[in-house]
């Protein structure tokens, strides 16, 4: 038997309850990942504790805070912007033709749940005359901005903001889209939709 050989050789010399213990030494790989986190753990302290080269846990508090200040500022300056916005829909060609590549743009999707003629897959009809949220150039842009995430609609279409001028020339191909009757519409909500006429 040759394992049982092998095993005489590793064999130690103490014996406890007629239970010998053989000399198996630990893997490789074991040993590299010990000596490793001994190795991480010297560099951790001195570079955190010795040297004082990385912050610790208040200066990264305070740092946090600050970025968080300057999200809010930024957040609350983008608000104010839209607050004095003048909403419209454009008749120029060239903002609804803007308009146009955002709403089929892969950037925000407002196709994949609208359709691609507005026609309403997942979300609702864009051409109709009965709307969910109100059909004013104010209101859509709200429902752009803000989105409706209950509904699973996120903020514009993407969670990613776009300048007011982009999300006006949206709105103003959204409203070139009523009255198209495109194929294949979807059918209007009448227990949720309400008539709107836009102006």
């Amino acid at each position: 038997m040759k394992v049982l050989d092998d095993e005489k050789d590793k064999l130690l010399e103490h014996e406890y309850d007629g239970i010998r213990e053989l000399d198996n030494h630990m893997p490789v790989w074991w040993l590299w990942l010990f000596y490793f986190t001994i190795a991480f753990g010297i560099g951790y302290a001195l570079y955190y504790e010795v040297f004082e080269w990385g912050p610790d846990q208040h200066e990264e508090y305070e740092m946090e805070m600050a970025a968080a200040a300057e999200k809010y500022k930024f957040n609350e300056q983008q608000s104010a912007e839209e607050a004095s916005f003048t909403w419209t829909y454009s008749e120029q060609a060239e903002v609804i033709e803007k308009g146009k590549e955002i709403f089929m743009g892969m950037n925000n999707l407002c196709f994949t749940c609208h359709g691609s003629a507005g026609e309403g897959l997942v979300g609702p009809n864009l051409t109709d005359d009965k709307w969910l949220h109100g059909c004013s150039a104010e209101e859509v842009a709200t429902s752009i901005t803000e989105g409706f995430p209950d509904k699973g609609m996120v903020a514009y279409g993407s969670g990613a903001p776009m300048p007011n001028e982009d999300v006006n020339a949206l709105i103003s191909y959204i409203g070139s889209l009523k009255g198209t009757n495109p194929p294949n519409a979807k059918a209007v909500d009448e227990t949720r939709a309400k008539p709107c006429s836009i102006q």
